[in-house]
């Protein structure tokens, strides 16, 4: 039976991409547009950096004092602050790619991965401000605020998750390899595009077209969308929404990067549960606190 709904799943998949070919097209294009102005200069830079840092023993000394206290409150080796540092700059998914680096060099196990991966769904702010200019300023601010407390929050509460951690493992430095990184970095990037790709042509095609319905595809759209509604309010708790989940796109990037782990996400789904019912609140009381 399943089968069959595959079958007949990918029969009108087929015929909505001949019926919709110039849509398709479209959003074809448009994804390109967004990874060559928005993501590849964003992360490009990060990609290279992060392996430079493997290279030496500076992330010893990044994770030296702030490790001790992911340590101590969230239950995590010191390297887990390492992606949670990096991620605050550059965001996810590159925040997964942060998290490889740490896994190929032993430095953190699957579960360990699993915990920091859960507490790190964090957005470059410059994206954030840029993308969302529709709110005004202190309130895209408030927003990047308000994902940086509630991720730091969703540690607190999967602080008990257990993952076995070690401190007693310390990086040592290597060669590094400029070409070999650049190799990396495009190979990492051109996943992101196809799964971009992906995403927007299949948002492209469902007939019915909402902020909430694009963003859960791919949230830059879905943001992009939330400008042409006229109730403030609306504006922010939609913002939260989709940066709360994400967004299917970003989720299957992550994935794709960490595909060689074979990790268990469950965690990192609820968190995203968390995440949500977090971020509104947050909004929740700020409409109250601040409508005149």
């Amino acid at each position: 039976m399943i089968n069959k709904i595959k079958k007949v799943s990918i029969v009108l998949l087929i015929v909505l991409i001949i019926i919709k070919r110039p849509i398709i097209i479209g959003a074809i294009l448009e994804s390109i547009n967004i990874w060559i102005t928005n993501i590849f200069p964003s992360i490009f830079p990060f990609l290279i950096i992060s392996d430079l840092i493997i290279s030496t023993d500076l992330i010893n000394s990044i994770t030296k004092y702030i490790g001790f206290i992911f340590n101590k409150a969230f239950k995590m080796s010191k390297y887990s602050s390492y992606v949670f540092i990096m991620s605050l700059i550059s965001g996810c998914p590159t925040n997964a790619k942060y998290i490889k680096d740490l896994l190929d060099n032993n430095l953190i196990n699957k579960d360990e991965a699993i915990k920091i991966l859960s507490m790190s769904l964090l957005y470059n702010p410059i994206l954030i401000l840029t993308i969302t200019s529709y709110l005004e300023i202190k309130d895209s601010i408030l927003i990047i605020i308000f994902n940086v407390i509630i991720n730091l929050l969703i540690g607190l509460f999967n602080r008990n998750v257990e993952s076995n951690y070690t401190n007693h493992v310390e990086l040592k430095p290597k060669d590094f390899n400029i070409v070999l990184s650049i190799s990396k970095a495009i190979d990492t990037l051109l996943l992101i595009l196809g799964v971009l790709v992906l995403f927007n042509a299949l948002s492209a095609i469902i007939p019915y077209s909402h902020p909430l319905i694009t963003g859960i595809f791919e949230i830059t759209n879905g943001i992009k969308e939330i400008n042409f509604i006229d109730n403030y309010d609306l504006k922010l708790i939609f913002t939260g929404l989709l940066l709360s989940f994400g967004g299917l796109s970003i989720q299957v990037q992550i994935k794709s990067i960490l595909k060689n782990y074979n990790l268990d996400y469950s965690l990192f789904y609820k968190s995203r549960i968390i995440h949500l019912i977090l971020f509104l609140l947050f909004i929740y009381f700020k409409i109250i606190m601040f409508t005149n």
